[in-house]
């Protein structure tokens, strides 16, 4: 199958679906995809485009990390196991 007979096939599947919550999912599917564009600078290196949303996201992860507001791996992993061993 060629990618345009693919591409109807699922223009027309996508047409007869009435689920919000399912389209919805298709949806942030296809944005993430055409939205995260990757290609290479003239080194070869990836360069990924990233959203609004996204630069916002990572801004804040690091502002949390500044402000201390994160845990350490092995931290974590041992409150892990003393929470599963509670069970």
């Amino acid at each position: 199958m060629s990618t345009i007979e693919l591409k109807n096939l699922l223009i027309s599947k996508i047409v007869e679906i009435d689920d919000e919550a399912f389209l919805s999912a298709i949806n942030t599917i296809l944005d993430s995809k055409s939205t995260s564009i990757e290609s290479c600078d003239q080194n070869s290196q990836k360069i990924i485009i990233l959203t609004e949303q996204q630069k916002k996201e990572i801004l804040n992860s690091q502002k949390e990390y500044l402000e201390g507001n994160f845990i350490e791996n092995d931290v974590l992993n041992e409150e892990m196991e003393k929470w599963l061993q509670e069970e």
